[in-house]
């Protein structure tokens, strides 16, 4: 059990901290203002559906065609280890830009389904999410690994239903200085988890060479 637990934790922690949700609520807010409650709470849920289905096909497929590009898992996380590091100090050093890379153009909320774009993407599941399921799911994985990464990637997201169906309360309660602080405190632990990430690709890909 114990063994379940921290594989589920760990790919909670890292998928809620990537995909963001507290950063997405603010911006949802913006491009559903004019909806109904209903209606914001059938948007948030489609979103949702859409992105489990993105993770889902890019945690079992994405490694595939990684393996026919000739490209090796440890480089791989090495190379997204890099690109999160890269995302969390943004968010540390400066959490506006962050929002502002997350916001679609003036014209998104006028598409006619903004719940696959732009919130399922690049929102909710973007080049971050994929790359870290693709990480949780990928050859070395156990069952019970990629289970678990698919276990939580649900639950963020459905955290993220939540806090979208409420989004126009939890803006006002926390405010801007609160979402900037919530915002840097993710951001430093995504920085040390992605080192964490790059540590280990090093690590596998010399041990590899070394002992083929």
């Amino acid at each position: 059990m114990d063994a379940y637990l921290a594989s589920f934790l760990t790919a909670f922690v890292t998928l809620f901290i990537v995909i963001d949700p507290i950063l997405v609520t603010p911006i949802f807010a913006s491009l559903t203002k004019d909806e109904t409650p209903r209606a914001r709470f059938r948007i948030a849920v489609s979103a949702a559906i859409y992105s489990i289905i993105i993770l889902t096909i890019f945690g079992f497929a994405g490694n595939i065609v990684l393996h026919h590009m000739g490209v090796d898992l440890p480089a791989f996380r090495a190379a997204m280890g890099i690109i999160l590091y890269f995302m969390g100090f943004r968010m540390f050093f400066n959490p506006d830009s962050e929002t502002q890379a997350k916001t679609p153009g003036p014209k998104a909320s006028s598409r006619e389904n903004i719940a696959f774009f732009p919130l399922a993407i690049p929102m909710l599941a973007g080049p971050g999410a994929i790359a870290t399921i693709m990480l949780q799911m990928g050859p070395g994985a156990s069952l019970v690994d990629k289970f678990s990464a698919l276990f939580a990637s649900a639950v963020v997201l459905g955290i993220g239903v939540l806090m979208m169906a409420f989004a126009s309360r939890i803006g006002d309660a926390l405010g801007r200085t609160g979402m900037n602080a919530i915002t840097r405190i993710l951001g430093m632990l995504l920085m040390a988890m992605s080192t964490q990430y790059v540590f280990d690709g090093v690590r596998v890909g010399i041990l590899e060479r070394v002992g083929g």
